[in-house]
């Protein structure tokens, strides 16, 4: 309990404000197969397409920035872009010599082998003002199928999902890539795949144990990964015994059914899982390494006395 003269923290209340404009469908459609077949399917398509702009934050107040992390925010929620947007340095490539280092815009820790960022405001210094916007974690558009059949006494039901279009921050990237960020597993790219100088097209840079600006302590696009997927979330199987077999027993219906969950992914996102869930919808699309979704397999049997 306060006590006496004790101020109360003020109430929450909105002082911004964000557009969302867009398409719900759904199509469903009964008996595909016709009245006179004996083995009927139904269908169920949706699909959900929007853009999110943020058109106000507070008065004299732009952007703020999010997802903070060992190496700075990742996200700048700012009015006229859309809200989690990723935000930082542009990677143009990798340095490739000491002359290349002397003949690009002045940036600290620079060398070959090292990030080259681009020179946004191309003044031939690389610094806070050549940030800028990277992607967007919200995506052109998701999809689902649900798909139900039926054939004397077995029922099968297929459920179908897609995400397309969005920009996903795998942060994991940080330590499995970069020497210097912690002493753990590293990834093969690092280690057979990295930058040298007869392997000059890599895109990992050089594995060295140095840290800077120019190598793990920048948020740049180098994290930045197509989170786009396509996934049979949901399988079931089910035979429902004859009526005259289960009334003997005083059974009324039974069915037993087999059911798979998540059974597989279409993706190229290189983490554990793309499906991700943001902390808060500040910071959308930033994998720091989530438990994937993992397969399920179930037996089961309904009984109805």
């Amino acid at each position: 309990t306060a006590g006496a003269g004790a101020a109360s923290n003020p109430a929450f209340f909105n002082v911004g404000s964000m557009k969302n404009t867009g398409i719900d469908l759904m199509i469903t459609q009964r008996n595909l197969l016709g009245s006179k077949s004996k083995f009927n399917l139904d269908g169920t398509f949706t699909f959900t397409t929007y853009r999110n702009e943020i058109t106000k934050i507070a008065d004299n107040i732009d952007f703020f920035d999010s997802r903070g992390s060992r190496i700075g925010n990742w996200s700048r929620n700012q009015v006229g872009n859309p809200i989690s947007a990723f935000f930082g340095y542009k990677v143009a490539g990798l340095f490739q010599s000491a002359d290349d280092v002397t003949k690009s815009a002045v940036q600290d820790g620079a060398a070959p082998g090292r990030f080259k960022y681009m020179d946004i405001d191309g003044n031939d210094t690389i610094n806070d003002r050549d940030r800028t916007f990277l992607g967007n974690p919200n995506p052109d558009f998701t999809y689902g199928l649900q798909l139900n059949a039926r054939y004397g006494g077995f029922d099968l039901g297929m459920f179908f999902y897609g995400v397309q279009g969005n920009d996903v921050m795998n942060y994991v990237r940080w330590w499995t890539d970069f020497f210097p960020s912690f002493q753990g597993n590293k990834s093969k790219d690092l280690l057979y795949n990295s930058w040298t100088p007869t392997n000059t097209s890599a895109r990992t840079p050089i594995n060295e144990n140095v840290s800077n600006f120019s190598t793990n302590n920048a948020v740049n696009d180098y994290y930045m990964e197509n989170g786009s997927f396509f996934r049979l979330k949901n399988v079931t199987l089910g035979y429902t015994l004859p009526t005259n077999l289960v009334n003997r027993v005083k059974i009324d219906k039974a069915r037993i059914y087999f059911q798979a969950t998540n059974l597989f992914t279409i993706t190229k996102y290189t983490g554990l899982d793309p499906e991700i869930i943001g902390a808060s919808d500040r910071e959308l699309g930033f994998d720091e390494g989530i438990f994937p979704t993992v397969k399920q397999f179930l037996v089961g049997l309904n009984i109805n006395f």
